[in-house]
């Protein structure tokens, strides 16, 4: 066996462990989940909702954060309602 690899397989054992964010970053830039036993490929299918995005002014902002803050939803989810509710 060299480098993980086993002869006549060309695929590793395992994944490196206890890698931080950068390190495992830098590695799956260079690798691919597929090197790995136990991983294959698969197909994956969804759609995604289309989104417009609008600038706000900063100070307003911060003042949708923190009712969404208070509300336990994202500033997102917030305006949208409020948004939703006044074009209805």
């Amino acid at each position: 066996m060299k480098d993980g690899v086993m002869a006549g397989n060309s695929k590793k054992n395992a994944l490196p462990a206890n890698m931080t964010i950068a390190e495992a970053s830098e590695f799956f830039d260079a690798h691919s989940l597929l090197e790995f036993d136990g991983t294959e490929e698969v197909d994956v299918k969804f759609k995604l909702k289309k989104k417009h995005y609008i600038g706000i002014n900063r100070e307003i902002f911060k003042k949708v954060e923190a009712q969404a803050r208070r509300q336990k939803v994202s500033a997102e989810n917030l305006l949208e309602s409020w948004i939703a509710e006044k074009v209805q």
